[in-house]
């Protein structure tokens, strides 16, 4: 297994100069995949034809399958395509043994990719107390039912969620507050296997893959539950019958603080959108009054990965995109009222993102001082970009990034972070893998081996952690709000589905304390409006908090 890593970059683009990277900072990292067991591998099943859904794969969800208390790993793995010659490709999914042990138990526990896999997220639509799967693919996603017993079975024609499109992101949320978890499916673009667009440069003399814009978006779904755990397509019933926008990344939380859930999409080369929930079961299109949509010059950019916190702990969610090489990274701060402004620029992102293309990224507080982190991981689409481009800046495979934030939603990138290894990335996903309190990464790989970062920041506050707890199914924890009130401040997280690129990270929600004084207490928002408060919880203790 060889990996390539980082080393001090010889030509840095001159925006950075303005604002450097951060030097002393406490956040670390230490590669530790073969030593945890979590040795996977992508493969894209090319063969040097270079077919559209070779470049875009995959995700990695992290998730308590077994309800041990500790977080399981699944890694999506894509498809032979004609001509392909390798070692054929297989998701699999890792039981977590505690420790930093992982064992892979995909075959006694039934999951079967059948298509050409590409992310994957985790909830309880059925209600039964279990986490089910379900991955989206190049051409038929599937759902697995948890049967609680360590198996799962595919129970995709009965739900009725087995979407033949080209699907990438997906998020399960309770949109409609009426106690179960619907489901949201982006869509990319209309492309043929059987009778392909492939693509060369006649001014390099080399093949290359092709521009999204060549190709016609697809309409993205969006599935109510019925409260049994099937589906019905309402996308057109909803407000949904605009979402065209070659869509990647998606996340679900109230944007605009009226307690009902809202739903952001980045897309490729097209205004992102955002979709705000009328409280009807339906959604109103406000990409473009918000200021969402565009980048802060006006243009549609190349969406990939998205992220949504309360970065600014004003209480409002903000919402990070990742966007293509040479275009810069997006930061919408929202202002309240359904309103954003771009800040990009003042907030430290952009000038980091120049030259890198960005997939999956989250929001997280790595080393426990109060205030929201940034992981982004990085990867261009060409494969042999170095052959057509004259900068020698702009490469295939890249640095990822951790952006730490300095206070009031000022980041700066960390240069000796250990997240060192060189790749061409895509979908990212944090949490605490190894129990002991802060939060771990994990970053796949296009083609190559997946990596995975235990967290050994030192000198950094304490942790306190809250899950969400309920008497039946998932349906009131997914989109609700956690906040941790102290003497000094307020944090706020929301429980998400599915963030990131093509993943989901750790339902389980974190704190950090720089100084920590207890007691302390947790207000909840449950997504169904409703409210609770504990008082004299304490640093380094987690929680699981039931509904009302």
């Amino acid at each position: 297994m060889r990996r390539i890593r980082a080393g001090r970059l010889g030509l840095l683009f001159c925006a950075l100069a303005l604002f450097g990277m951060a030097s002393g900072s406490r956040i670390r990292f230490r590669e530790t995949a073969e030593d945890w067991g979590l040795a996977f591998r992508h493969h894209n099943g090319g063969s040097g034809k270079r077919y559209y859904p070779e470049t875009d794969g995959s995700g990695v969800a992290l998730f308590d399958y077994d309800h041990d208390g500790d977080l399981d790993v699944f890694f999506v793995d894509s498809a032979a395509l004609p001509g392909y010659e390798g070692e054929p490709p297989r998701s699999i999914l890792y039981r977590n043994d505690g420790g930093g042990r992982f064992v892979d138990v995909t075959e006694s526990s039934g999951i079967r990719v059948a298509g050409y896999g590409m992310g994957a997220t985790s909830a309880d639509p059925d209600g039964d107390g279990d986490l089910d799967l379900y991955v989206t693919q190049f051409r038929d996603n599937q759902l697995f039912r948890n049967n609680g017993d360590g198996t799962f079975t595919d129970v995709t024609a009965a739900a009725g969620v087995g979407d033949p499109r080209w699907s990438m992101s997906a998020a399960f949320a309770d949109v409609d507050r009426d106690g179960d978890l619907d489901l949201y499916v982006t869509n990319y673009i209309r492309y043929s296997i059987e009778d392909p667009v492939l693509c060369y440069n006649e001014i390099h003399d080399v093949g290359a893959f092709c521009h999204p814009e060549l190709f016609e978006g697809l309409p993205d779904r969006f599935y109510a539950n019925r409260g049994d755990g099937t589906f019905v397509d309402r996308t057109a019933e909803a407000g949904f019958s605009g979402a065209w926008g070659k869509a990647m990344g998606v996340v679900v939380s109230d944007f605009d603080n009226d307690d009902w859930l809202d739903v952001y999409v980045a897309n490729d080369t097209t205004p992102n959108s955002l979709f705000r929930n009328r409280r009807d079961g339906t959604f109103e299109d406000v990409s473009l009054v918000s200021g969402t949509a565009f980048s802060d010059t006006g243009l549609p950019e190349a969406g990939m990965g998205v992220a949504a916190a309360d970065v600014d702990e004003d209480g409002l969610v903000d919402i990070y995109v990742t966007n293509f090489a040479l275009e810069t990274n997006a930061f919408y701060r929202n202002l309240g009222n359904g309103v954003f402004v771009d800040v990009r620029t003042s907030a430290g992102v952009a000038p980091p993102s120049l030259v890198l293309l960005g997939f999956g990224t989250a929001f997280a507080d790595f080393d426990l001082d109060s205030d929201l982190d940034l992981a982004i991981a990085n990867g261009h689409i060409l494969d042999n970009v170095e052959l057509m481009e004259e900068r020698a800046d702009l490469t295939y495979r890249q640095r990822n990034q951790i952006l730490e934030n300095l206070g009031g939603a000022r980041f700066r990138e960390v240069e000796d972070s250990g997240v060192d290894v060189i790749a061409a990335s895509r979908g990212l996903a944090t949490g605490d893998l190894d129990g002991d309190g802060d939060l771990d990464l994990v970053i796949t790989n296009s083609n190559d081996v997946a990596e995975v970062y235990e967290n050994v920041s030192t000198g950094v506050g304490e942790w306190l952690a809250v899950d969400l707890g309920e008497s039946a199914g998932g349906a009131l924890a997914i989109g609700s709000r956690i906040e941790l009130v102290t003497a000094a401040r307020r944090q706020s997280r929301d429980v998400v589905s599915a963030d990131s690129y093509l993943s989901q990270s750790s339902q389980t929600v974190r704190f950090g304390l720089e100084e920590p004084s207890s007691p302390h207490r947790l207000q909840v928002r449950w997504s169904d409006g409703r409210r609770m408060a504990i008082a004299g919880v304490k640093p380094g203790r987690r929680y699981r908090l039931w509904e009302p």
